[in-house]
């Protein structure tokens, strides 16, 4: 029996240190609670963005753990230089108005979650002879950070009318 108790020890300790890289997985109930919050988030954004506000249009992007944006052509490394185009753009606009045609979110992790989407934009610029209307194919990256979800990452593609 004495012989028994070091390799029982060693079995034990083994399992507790598997155990602890075992990954939980997400039920469904956590998965649609997930989904709930990002979708709120995306629709408040959505919302804001007839507004042409560039600081409300801020909120929902992470401050620390942004990636990188992707609008159109246009590649931005920084949150500040994705900021400054959109705050251009916006300034150009007399109106516009946006639809989520269709939204998919699929959840990677309790802090991680994938956000696909298409949105028919509707912009009417200030110099009232352009009138421009898009179906916008839209991915980001969403992570829960301490304020709440946060965009880190986004790839928009602009088609015209």
């Amino acid at each position: 029996m004495r012989k028994l108790a070091p390799f029982s020890l060693m079995i034990l300790f083994l399992f507790i240190s598997c155990a602890k890289n075992i990954k939980t997985e997400l039920t469904v109930e956590q998965k649609n609670a997930i989904v709930a919050e990002v979708e709120k988030v995306h629709d408040d954004l959505m919302a804001n963005l007839s507004k042409l506000d560039i600081d409300i249009w801020t909120e929902p992007w992470s401050k620390n753990e942004f990636v990188a944006a992707t609008s159109g052509v246009n590649y931005f490394r920084t949150l500040n230089e994705f900021r400054d185009s959109v705050k251009y753009w916006f300034s150009l606009r007399e109106r516009q108005t946006i639809e989520i045609v269709e939204r998919n979110i699929k959840v990677l992790a309790p802090d991680l979650v994938l956000l696909t989407c298409i949105l028919n934009w509707d912009i009417l610029f200030k110099n009232g002879e352009q009138e421009y209307s898009s179906n916008s194919p839209v991915t980001s990256i969403w992570k829960k950070e301490s304020e709440g979800w946060k965009s880190i990452c986004l790839h928009e593609s602009w088609k015209g009318n």
